[in-house]
């Protein structure tokens, strides 16, 4: 019985989830142009709530198949020296990407704008929510897709070695990307490789739990609103259309 609801989660990742982020994504796209009020703010709360559902999941099941904590990756990490290193080490590189592309990188930012515009915060409050959000994201997505899915391809397919562990569960992680397009399935895949190196290398989730927040919010920095006006060939109008017109092509 608690085996049968670890596959069942499993293929809900695998079979609906990326499926299910495509069509939210399309509908916030959808609701945009057509200027329904707060409707990002709605998306936000939303997923949100389905965040911590997410992790109430992971946390109940591990609580039925009576799995200690660590196995999850809800430990202290092996040596709280050699992570407060890497925290440094990516914090460092954050913050010099923030710089970085606060002034430069143009070309990067519009291919950005298209693949997940309509998710980009334009309002104050949205950027409050979207902060939230980021933050969800690196406690849920990394208990879900390194904590519990690594733990469970480990489980019921011991044979497999840790590169393949990381290939797998990144793999899955880029998918559910699906609503970006092929480059953000492939870049969100690359950081899902990344956290679960931090993983495995650490036996804690502390740290890439983390860093990934780090990730999701330095678009607050970035992508100012002066800055997502910079990208424009004109001057955005009303809720965001710069972040309505994401990448039609997902649609096709």
């Amino acid at each position: 019985m608690i085996g049968a609801f670890a596959h069942i989660l499993v293929a809900y990742m695998v079979l609906l989830m990326p499926w299910i982020g495509r069509f939210k994504y399309r509908k916030l796209q959808d609701s945009l142009a057509a200027g329904i009020p707060d409707a990002r703010l709605r998306f936000y709360r939303l997923s949100v709530a389905q965040q911590a559902l997410l992790v109430g999941v992971v946390l109940l099941y591990a609580r039925l198949a009576a799995l200690p904590w660590p196995a999850l990756g809800l430990a202290a990490p092996y040596s709280w020296t050699a992570a407060r290193e890497l925290l440094i080490t990516f914090a460092i590189a954050i913050g010099l990407s923030i710089v970085l592309f606060r002034w430069t990188g143009d070309r990067f930012l519009r291919r950005l704008l298209k693949m997940a515009g309509a998710l980009i915060p334009a309002m104050a409050r949205e950027r409050v929510w979207f902060a939230g959000l980021s933050l969800g994201a690196g406690i849920s997505e990394e208990l879900l897709f390194r904590g519990f899915l690594l733990w469970y391809l480990s489980f019921f397919f011991p044979q497999l070695n840790r590169v393949q562990l990381i290939v797998l569960s990144s793999l899955l992680f880029g998918f559910c990307h699906v609503y970006q397009g092929w480059m953000g399935i492939a870049g969100t895949g690359i950081l899902g490789a990344v956290f679960a190196w931090l993983y495995l290398s650490t036996a804690s989730l502390l740290l890439p739990m983390a860093i990934h927040a780090l990730v999701d919010l330095r678009l607050l920095a970035i992508l100012t609103p002066g800055r997502i006006e910079s990208l424009q060939p004109h001057p955005p109008k009303g809720n965001g259309p710069h972040l309505e017109q994401a990448d039609h092509s997902l649609r096709s």
